[in-house]
Protein backbone atom coordinates (compact mmCIF):
# COMPACT_ATOMS: atom_id res chain seq x y z
CA UNK A 1 0.00 0.00 0.00
CA UNK A 2 2.96 2.28 0.43
CA UNK A 3 3.42 2.45 -3.01
CA UNK A 4 0.27 3.08 -4.21
CA UNK A 5 0.01 6.30 -1.66
CA UNK A 6 3.41 7.29 -3.47
CA UNK A 7 2.45 6.79 -6.71
CA UNK A 8 -1.00 9.57 -5.65
CA UNK A 9 1.29 11.76 -4.18
CA UNK A 10 3.68 12.41 -6.93
CA UNK A 11 0.79 12.12 -9.09
CA UNK A 12 -1.01 15.03 -7.51
CA UNK A 13 1.93 17.05 -7.64
CA UNK A 14 2.33 16.37 -11.58
CA UNK A 15 -1.30 17.34 -11.98
CA UNK A 16 -0.18 20.46 -10.16
CA UNK A 17 2.99 20.85 -11.66
CA UNK A 18 1.73 20.73 -15.47
CA UNK A 19 -0.70 23.91 -15.63
CA UNK A 20 -0.25 25.91 -17.95
CA UNK A 21 0.04 29.15 -16.05
CA UNK A 22 3.37 27.55 -14.08
CA UNK A 23 4.66 26.08 -17.33
CA UNK A 24 4.26 29.60 -18.99
CA UNK A 25 5.29 31.32 -16.43
CA UNK A 26 8.68 29.11 -15.61
CA UNK A 27 8.91 30.15 -20.00
CA UNK A 28 9.00 33.57 -19.38
CA UNK A 29 11.80 33.64 -16.58
CA UNK A 30 13.83 31.27 -19.18
CA UNK A 31 13.16 34.11 -21.96
CA UNK A 32 14.42 36.75 -19.06
CA UNK A 33 17.61 35.09 -18.57
CA UNK A 34 18.49 34.37 -21.87
CA UNK A 35 18.19 30.62 -22.54
CA UNK A 36 16.48 31.16 -26.02
CA UNK A 37 16.49 26.86 -26.36
CA UNK A 38 14.67 26.38 -22.84
CA UNK A 39 12.18 29.05 -23.19
CA UNK A 40 10.67 27.41 -26.70
CA UNK A 41 11.11 24.05 -25.14
CA UNK A 42 8.39 25.44 -21.80
CA UNK A 43 6.73 27.55 -24.61
CA UNK A 44 6.05 24.47 -26.47
CA UNK A 45 5.00 22.21 -23.34
CA UNK A 46 2.69 25.09 -21.87
CA UNK A 47 0.86 25.32 -25.25
CA UNK A 48 0.21 21.78 -25.10
CA UNK A 49 -1.16 21.65 -21.62
CA UNK A 50 -3.66 23.88 -22.96
CA UNK A 51 -5.85 26.65 -21.10
CA UNK A 52 -6.27 30.90 -21.12
CA UNK A 53 -3.24 31.44 -22.37
CA UNK A 54 -3.06 29.09 -25.61
CA UNK A 55 -3.49 31.53 -27.94
CA UNK A 56 -0.87 33.82 -26.68
CA UNK A 57 1.44 31.16 -26.30
CA UNK A 58 0.89 30.05 -30.04
CA UNK A 59 1.43 33.27 -31.20
CA UNK A 60 5.05 33.87 -29.24
CA UNK A 61 6.52 30.62 -30.57
CA UNK A 62 5.40 31.53 -34.38
CA UNK A 63 7.39 34.38 -33.84
CA UNK A 64 10.64 32.37 -32.81
CA UNK A 65 10.03 30.57 -35.55
CA UNK A 66 9.60 33.42 -38.17
CA UNK A 67 13.07 34.48 -36.41
CA UNK A 68 14.88 31.30 -36.28
CA UNK A 69 14.01 30.46 -39.80
CA UNK A 70 12.87 26.94 -38.65
CA UNK A 71 10.74 24.60 -36.39
CA UNK A 72 9.90 26.39 -32.97
CA UNK A 73 8.55 23.33 -31.29
CA UNK A 74 12.31 21.67 -30.15
CA UNK A 75 11.28 19.77 -27.36
CA UNK A 76 14.06 17.88 -26.24
CA UNK A 77 14.51 14.61 -23.79
CA UNK A 78 15.09 15.57 -19.74
CA UNK A 79 15.43 13.41 -16.77
CA UNK A 80 14.04 13.62 -13.56
CA UNK A 81 14.83 12.32 -10.49
CA UNK A 82 13.01 12.21 -6.70
CA UNK A 83 14.03 10.73 -3.37
CA UNK A 84 12.54 10.23 -0.02
CA UNK A 85 14.02 9.59 3.37
CA UNK A 86 11.71 9.61 6.42
CA UNK A 87 11.01 8.11 9.28
CA UNK A 88 7.53 7.52 11.21
CA UNK A 89 6.75 6.77 14.28
CA UNK A 90 4.10 4.47 14.82
CA UNK A 91 1.41 3.48 17.01
CA UNK A 92 -1.16 1.47 16.79
CA UNK A 93 -4.46 0.87 18.79
CA UNK A 94 -7.96 -1.56 18.84
CA UNK A 95 -10.80 -1.11 20.79
CA UNK A 96 -14.02 -2.84 21.06
CA UNK A 97 -15.19 -6.33 21.99
CA UNK A 98 -12.00 -8.11 22.03
CA UNK A 99 -9.28 -7.10 24.20
CA UNK A 100 -8.29 -3.39 23.75
CA UNK A 101 -4.42 -3.35 22.08
CA UNK A 102 -1.88 -0.74 22.23
CA UNK A 103 1.49 -0.97 20.22
CA UNK A 104 4.38 1.61 19.41
CA UNK A 105 6.89 0.94 16.52
CA UNK A 106 8.83 2.64 14.16
CA UNK A 107 9.38 2.43 9.83
CA UNK A 108 12.44 3.61 8.48
CA UNK A 109 10.82 4.89 4.99
CA UNK A 110 12.89 5.55 1.48
CA UNK A 111 12.42 6.03 -1.59
CA UNK A 112 14.50 6.94 -5.00
CA UNK A 113 12.40 7.18 -8.74
CA UNK A 114 14.13 8.29 -12.24
CA UNK A 115 12.38 9.18 -14.81
CA UNK A 116 12.59 10.08 -18.78
CA UNK A 117 10.10 12.74 -20.02
CA UNK A 118 9.80 13.47 -24.05
CA UNK A 119 7.43 14.91 -25.91
CA UNK A 120 5.32 13.57 -28.94
CA UNK A 121 3.18 16.32 -30.79
CA UNK A 122 0.70 17.72 -28.37
CA UNK A 123 1.80 14.14 -25.74
CA UNK A 124 4.16 14.59 -22.90
CA UNK A 125 5.38 10.58 -22.24
CA UNK A 126 7.23 9.53 -18.94
CA UNK A 127 8.97 6.37 -18.15
CA UNK A 128 9.81 6.11 -14.58
CA UNK A 129 11.76 3.04 -12.74
CA UNK A 130 11.20 3.34 -8.54
CA UNK A 131 12.15 1.77 -5.62
CA UNK A 132 10.71 1.76 -2.19
CA UNK A 133 11.13 0.30 0.59
CA UNK A 134 10.23 0.08 4.53
CA UNK A 135 12.37 -0.97 7.58
CA UNK A 136 10.34 -1.09 10.46
CA UNK A 137 12.00 -0.75 13.92
CA UNK A 138 10.97 -2.72 17.17
CA UNK A 139 8.48 -4.20 15.21
CA UNK A 140 8.52 -7.42 18.04
CA UNK A 141 6.49 -4.79 19.83
CA UNK A 142 3.83 -4.78 17.43
CA UNK A 143 2.86 -8.77 17.27
CA UNK A 144 -1.38 -7.60 16.28
CA UNK A 145 -0.65 -4.90 13.31
CA UNK A 146 2.34 -7.80 12.57
CA UNK A 147 4.72 -6.13 10.24
CA UNK A 148 7.67 -7.77 8.59
CA UNK A 149 10.93 -6.70 9.47
CA UNK A 150 11.35 -5.27 5.94
CA UNK A 151 9.66 -4.55 2.94
CA UNK A 152 10.98 -3.74 -1.04
CA UNK A 153 8.98 -2.30 -3.63
CA UNK A 154 11.13 -2.04 -7.04
CA UNK A 155 8.41 -0.85 -9.45
CA UNK A 156 8.18 0.51 -13.26
CA UNK A 157 5.55 3.45 -14.15
CA UNK A 158 3.97 5.10 -17.28
CA UNK A 159 2.30 8.64 -17.42
CA UNK A 160 0.74 10.22 -20.57
CA UNK A 161 -0.23 13.94 -20.40
CA UNK A 162 -2.10 15.56 -23.53
CA UNK A 163 -4.09 18.66 -23.39
CA UNK A 164 -7.03 17.26 -21.20
CA UNK A 165 -5.82 13.83 -20.77
CA UNK A 166 -3.59 12.19 -17.62
CA UNK A 167 -3.16 8.81 -17.95
CA UNK A 168 -0.54 6.86 -15.14
CA UNK A 169 -0.31 2.91 -15.34
CA UNK A 170 2.49 0.96 -13.46
CA UNK A 171 3.48 -2.24 -11.65
CA UNK A 172 5.27 -3.21 -8.29
CA UNK A 173 7.01 -6.63 -6.81
CA UNK A 174 5.94 -6.07 -3.61
CA UNK A 175 8.59 -8.41 -1.65
CA UNK A 176 8.48 -8.48 2.54
CA UNK A 177 11.32 -10.35 5.29
CA UNK A 178 9.31 -13.33 5.04
CA UNK A 179 10.06 -14.55 1.83
CA UNK A 180 6.51 -13.15 0.08
CA UNK A 181 6.10 -11.71 -3.52
CA UNK A 182 3.38 -9.75 -4.03
CA UNK A 183 3.01 -8.20 -7.73
CA UNK A 184 1.07 -5.18 -8.09
CA UNK A 185 -0.74 -3.41 -10.78
CA UNK A 186 -2.54 0.04 -11.02
CA UNK A 187 -3.89 2.33 -12.91
CA UNK A 188 -4.97 6.16 -13.31
CA UNK A 189 -6.60 7.89 -15.71
CA UNK A 190 -8.39 11.29 -15.65
CA UNK A 191 -10.34 13.59 -18.34
CA UNK A 192 -10.70 17.31 -17.74
CA UNK A 193 -14.07 18.35 -18.87
CA UNK A 194 -14.20 22.37 -18.21
CA UNK A 195 -11.76 24.89 -16.90
CA UNK A 196 -12.10 28.28 -15.26
CA UNK A 197 -8.72 30.33 -14.82
CA UNK A 198 -6.70 28.03 -12.35
CA UNK A 199 -9.52 25.32 -11.61
CA UNK A 200 -10.22 22.07 -13.60
CA UNK A 201 -13.66 19.94 -13.49
CA UNK A 202 -13.27 16.60 -15.11
CA UNK A 203 -13.66 12.87 -14.34
CA UNK A 204 -11.28 10.02 -12.93
CA UNK A 205 -10.88 6.41 -12.61
CA UNK A 206 -8.72 4.06 -10.90
CA UNK A 207 -7.72 0.50 -10.98
CA UNK A 208 -5.40 -1.29 -8.16
CA UNK A 209 -4.62 -5.60 -7.52
CA UNK A 210 -2.25 -7.04 -5.43
CA UNK A 211 -1.93 -10.56 -5.80
CA UNK A 212 -2.98 -11.64 -1.99
CA UNK A 213 -4.92 -8.25 -1.73
CA UNK A 214 -6.41 -5.83 -1.93
CA UNK A 215 -7.99 -4.85 -4.90
CA UNK A 216 -10.23 -1.59 -5.38
CA UNK A 217 -11.74 0.01 -8.57
CA UNK A 218 -13.10 3.22 -8.36
CA UNK A 219 -15.05 6.09 -10.41
CA UNK A 220 -15.00 9.59 -9.66
CA UNK A 221 -15.82 13.52 -10.44
CA UNK A 222 -12.87 15.85 -9.92
CA UNK A 223 -11.73 19.43 -9.48
CA UNK A 224 -8.09 20.44 -8.99
CA UNK A 225 -6.66 24.54 -8.22
CA UNK A 226 -3.25 24.98 -9.58
CA UNK A 227 -1.96 27.82 -8.39
CA UNK A 228 1.63 29.24 -8.20
CA UNK A 229 1.42 30.71 -4.60
CA UNK A 230 -1.48 30.33 -1.93
CA UNK A 231 -4.31 27.62 -2.03
CA UNK A 232 -4.35 24.91 -4.37
CA UNK A 233 -6.13 21.61 -3.98
CA UNK A 234 -7.91 18.38 -5.52
CA UNK A 235 -11.02 16.74 -4.59
CA UNK A 236 -12.75 13.44 -6.25
CA UNK A 237 -16.12 12.84 -5.11
CA UNK A 238 -17.70 9.00 -6.34
CA UNK A 239 -17.95 5.44 -5.81
CA UNK A 240 -15.37 2.24 -5.00
CA UNK A 241 -15.56 -1.42 -4.33
CA UNK A 242 -12.84 -2.62 -2.92
CA UNK A 243 -11.93 -6.53 -1.92
CA UNK A 244 -9.60 -8.26 0.23
CA UNK A 245 -9.16 -11.35 2.49
CA UNK A 246 -11.14 -11.80 6.01
CA UNK A 247 -11.12 -15.15 7.69
CA UNK A 248 -13.94 -16.75 8.00
CA UNK A 249 -13.58 -17.30 11.95
CA UNK A 250 -17.35 -18.22 12.29
CA UNK A 251 -17.03 -21.39 10.10
CA UNK A 252 -14.05 -22.23 12.51
CA UNK A 253 -16.16 -22.00 15.54
CA UNK A 254 -19.03 -24.27 13.71
CA UNK A 255 -16.77 -26.99 12.74
CA UNK A 256 -14.78 -26.46 16.06
CA UNK A 257 -18.22 -27.42 18.31
CA UNK A 258 -19.44 -30.31 16.09
CA UNK A 259 -16.07 -32.28 16.79
CA UNK A 260 -14.44 -30.87 20.08
CA UNK A 261 -13.27 -32.15 23.52
CA UNK A 262 -15.47 -30.57 26.20
CA UNK A 263 -14.70 -29.97 29.20
CA UNK A 264 -16.60 -30.85 32.76
CA UNK A 265 -19.74 -29.35 32.06
CA UNK A 266 -19.63 -30.05 28.82
CA UNK A 267 -18.99 -27.18 26.94
CA UNK A 268 -16.71 -26.91 23.94
CA UNK A 269 -13.30 -26.30 24.97
CA UNK A 270 -10.95 -26.28 21.46
CA UNK A 271 -13.44 -22.87 19.96
CA UNK A 272 -12.01 -20.03 18.23
CA UNK A 273 -8.33 -19.92 19.69
CA UNK A 274 -5.64 -23.34 20.67
CA UNK A 275 -6.99 -24.84 24.01
CA UNK A 276 -5.82 -24.91 27.59
CA UNK A 277 -5.36 -27.85 29.59
CA UNK A 278 -8.25 -27.34 31.79
CA UNK A 279 -7.21 -30.31 34.34
CA UNK A 280 -4.23 -28.38 34.91
CA UNK A 281 -6.07 -24.93 35.25
CA UNK A 282 -8.53 -26.81 37.60
CA UNK A 283 -5.37 -28.49 40.09
CA UNK A 284 -3.81 -25.09 39.87
CA UNK A 285 -6.71 -23.51 41.23
CA UNK A 286 -7.18 -26.36 43.82
CA UNK A 287 -4.22 -26.38 45.69
CA UNK A 288 -4.00 -23.12 46.04
CA UNK A 289 -7.91 -22.41 46.71
CA UNK A 290 -9.56 -25.66 47.89
CA UNK A 291 -12.23 -27.34 45.60
CA UNK A 292 -15.06 -25.48 46.83
CA UNK A 293 -14.03 -22.03 45.99
CA UNK A 294 -12.94 -23.11 42.60
CA UNK A 295 -16.50 -23.07 41.53
CA UNK A 296 -16.74 -19.19 42.39
CA UNK A 297 -16.66 -17.74 38.66
CA UNK A 298 -14.44 -14.80 40.68
CA UNK A 299 -12.21 -17.51 41.80
CA UNK A 300 -11.84 -19.32 38.92
CA UNK A 301 -11.92 -16.89 35.78
CA UNK A 302 -8.52 -15.30 36.70
CA UNK A 303 -6.58 -18.70 36.17
CA UNK A 304 -8.79 -19.17 32.38
CA UNK A 305 -6.86 -15.68 31.73
CA UNK A 306 -3.99 -16.18 33.12
CA UNK A 307 -3.49 -19.87 31.00
CA UNK A 308 -4.77 -18.60 27.97
CA UNK A 309 -2.24 -15.83 28.58
CA UNK A 310 0.57 -18.56 28.48
CA UNK A 311 -0.49 -19.82 25.09
CA UNK A 312 2.01 -19.19 21.99
CA UNK A 313 -0.77 -17.15 19.89
CA UNK A 314 1.80 -17.30 16.88
CA UNK A 315 0.41 -21.24 16.32
CA UNK A 316 -1.41 -21.59 12.61
CA UNK A 317 -4.77 -21.54 13.34
CA UNK A 318 -6.71 -23.50 10.26
CA UNK A 319 -8.75 -20.81 9.84
CA UNK A 320 -10.74 -20.55 5.83
CA UNK A 321 -10.38 -16.83 4.10
CA UNK A 322 -12.26 -15.67 1.67
CA UNK A 323 -12.39 -12.33 -0.65
CA UNK A 324 -14.70 -10.14 0.90
CA UNK A 325 -16.31 -7.22 -1.42
CA UNK A 326 -17.32 -3.95 -0.61
CA UNK A 327 -18.47 -0.93 -2.05
CA UNK A 328 -19.84 2.46 -0.98
CA UNK A 329 -18.95 6.21 -1.62
CA UNK A 330 -15.61 7.64 -1.57
CA UNK A 331 -14.37 11.30 -0.67
CA UNK A 332 -10.78 12.26 -1.39
CA UNK A 333 -9.62 15.86 -0.48
CA UNK A 334 -6.23 17.28 -0.60
CA UNK A 335 -5.33 21.03 0.24
CA UNK A 336 -2.25 22.93 0.33
CA UNK A 337 -1.15 26.59 0.74
CA UNK A 338 2.40 27.50 -0.29
CA UNK A 339 3.54 31.24 1.17
CA UNK A 340 6.40 33.63 -0.46
CA UNK A 341 8.85 31.82 1.92
CA UNK A 342 9.41 28.54 0.69
CA UNK A 343 7.33 26.71 3.33
CA UNK A 344 3.90 25.21 2.44
CA UNK A 345 1.17 23.42 4.80
CA UNK A 346 -0.65 20.77 3.22
CA UNK A 347 -3.82 18.77 4.48
CA UNK A 348 -5.64 15.57 3.04
CA UNK A 349 -8.98 13.67 3.93
CA UNK A 350 -9.29 10.15 2.20
CA UNK A 351 -13.29 8.58 3.63
CA UNK A 352 -15.04 5.66 2.67
CA UNK A 353 -18.05 4.30 4.02
CA UNK A 354 -18.93 0.40 2.45
CA UNK A 355 -21.18 -2.10 3.10
CA UNK A 356 -20.29 -5.60 2.70
CA UNK A 357 -22.06 -7.41 -0.81
CA UNK A 358 -20.42 -10.52 -0.54
CA UNK A 359 -19.37 -12.68 2.12
CA UNK A 360 -18.81 -16.36 3.92
CA UNK A 361 -22.29 -16.06 5.13
CA UNK A 362 -25.21 -14.17 5.24
CA UNK A 363 -23.89 -13.15 8.99
CA UNK A 364 -20.98 -11.04 7.20
CA UNK A 365 -22.93 -9.86 5.07
CA UNK A 366 -24.10 -7.74 7.77
CA UNK A 367 -21.00 -6.26 8.32
CA UNK A 368 -20.42 -2.63 7.38
CA UNK A 369 -16.75 -0.28 7.91
CA UNK A 370 -15.83 3.44 7.53
CA UNK A 371 -12.44 3.84 6.86
CA UNK A 372 -10.28 7.44 6.63
CA UNK A 373 -7.25 8.63 6.26
CA UNK A 374 -6.29 12.38 7.25
CA UNK A 375 -2.96 13.87 8.10
CA UNK A 376 -1.18 17.81 7.81
CA UNK A 377 2.20 17.95 6.49
CA UNK A 378 5.07 21.47 7.34
CA UNK A 379 6.80 21.85 4.43
CA UNK A 380 10.34 23.32 3.49
CA UNK A 381 11.40 23.78 -0.38
CA UNK A 382 14.67 26.28 -0.43
CA UNK A 383 15.05 24.93 -4.09
CA UNK A 384 15.59 20.88 -4.81
CA UNK A 385 15.75 19.96 -1.54
CA UNK A 386 12.55 19.69 0.68
CA UNK A 387 12.31 18.87 4.59
CA UNK A 388 8.78 17.92 5.84
CA UNK A 389 7.16 17.32 9.12
CA UNK A 390 3.53 16.09 9.59
CA UNK A 391 1.12 13.78 11.33
CA UNK A 392 -0.93 11.15 9.99
CA UNK A 393 -4.13 8.65 11.13
CA UNK A 394 -5.46 6.10 9.57
CA UNK A 395 -9.28 4.49 11.25
CA UNK A 396 -11.12 2.07 10.95
CA UNK A 397 -14.79 0.97 12.49
CA UNK A 398 -16.54 -1.66 11.98
CA UNK A 399 -20.05 -2.12 12.00
CA UNK A 400 -20.71 -5.70 13.55
CA UNK A 401 -23.48 -7.80 13.97
CA UNK A 402 -23.59 -9.47 17.13
CA UNK A 403 -22.23 -13.02 16.41
CA UNK A 404 -19.06 -11.50 14.91
CA UNK A 405 -18.66 -8.85 18.18
CA UNK A 406 -16.47 -11.61 19.83
CA UNK A 407 -14.21 -11.51 17.14
CA UNK A 408 -12.70 -8.30 15.29
CA UNK A 409 -12.47 -5.24 17.10
CA UNK A 410 -14.31 -2.86 16.24
CA UNK A 411 -12.44 0.21 15.96
CA UNK A 412 -8.79 0.23 14.64
CA UNK A 413 -6.37 3.05 14.85
CA UNK A 414 -2.80 4.09 13.29
CA UNK A 415 -1.39 7.19 14.21
CA UNK A 416 2.36 8.45 12.52
CA UNK A 417 4.54 11.15 13.22
CA UNK A 418 7.09 11.60 9.91
CA UNK A 419 9.66 13.57 9.33
CA UNK A 420 12.40 13.81 6.84
CA UNK A 421 13.45 15.24 2.97
CA UNK A 422 13.12 14.74 -0.22
CA UNK A 423 15.11 15.93 -3.27
CA UNK A 424 13.99 16.54 -6.92
CA UNK A 425 16.50 17.31 -9.79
Amino acid sequence: MRSLTLFLVLLASALFAQTQQDIYRQALEAEEAGDVSKSIELFGKARDAGGEYTEEISEILEAYEETLGGDADTSEVSFRFLGNLGFYGLHYAEYGSTKDVSENGGDLFASVSGYLDFSTGNWIHSIGVAFVSDWFVTNEDMPVLDTNDWTMAPGLEYSLVGQRLLLDIGVDFNITSEGDFNPAGYGWVEFDIARYTAQRFGVAGSIYYRKDGPATAGVFGSWHRSETQGLNGSAYLGAKYEADYLLDILGYVGSSQEDCERDAWGNCIDQTFPTINFEEVVAKCVAENGDSLCWDPNVFQPYIDAAYAELDQTEDLSFDRYWSRWIGPSFQLRLSYLFKTKISVETKFDLFYAFLVDGASAEYEKMGKFSGKWGLVFNWNPNWLTLYLGAEQTYLRYVLPNSLKDYFPETCLLTSLKAGVKVEF
